[in-house]
């Protein structure tokens, strides 16, 4: 059996996230996806993020997202996301995202991530250094 690691991000639900009937609203999603992003790169791959864009130059947009949503969320609850990789390119990562409440899964999702060069906007091979980071995570 091959183990691997599952970062761990956890997001409570504020006003700002919420629609007048108190549930996420779903772009909100989004920006908790890239939170978890952010703190994978720097707690769990211990990778500084800003760095990467600002001094190194290298960006992660998100180029294609997929999610199912199972259950609403509500205002004040806790949502435990947990990230992992299921697919490793060249210049791209597949990343799986998992939301639950107490246990209960809410949401999935998969987004693919590439790393581009921010002077052009073009992708560039994943260095090695960050591969063997990101092979930790792959499922």
């Amino acid at each position: 059996m091959i183990m691997h690691n599952v970062h761990r991000y956890t997001a409570t639900v504020r006003f700002t996230h919420t629609d007048p009937a108190g549930f996420v609203f779903f772009p909100r999603f989004f920006e908790m996806f890239q939170a978890a992003v952010e703190d994978w790169f720097n707690n769990g791959l211990g990778v500084d993020y800003a760095q990467l864009i600002l001094d190194k130059g290298i960006g992660w947009p998100t180029a294609h997202t997929d999610c199912d949503f199972k259950k609403p969320c509500k205002l004040g609850e806790k949502i435990e996301f947990s990230l992992s990789i299921e697919k490793l390119g060249t210049s791209s990562i597949t990343v799986r995202f998992i939301g639950r409440v107490g246990g209960e899964e809410r949401l999935t999702a998969k987004s693919v991530l590439v790393a581009i060069t921010l002077t052009d906007g073009r992708p560039v091979p994943i260095e090695q250094y960050l591969r063997d980071k990101f092979s930790q995570y792959l499922v």
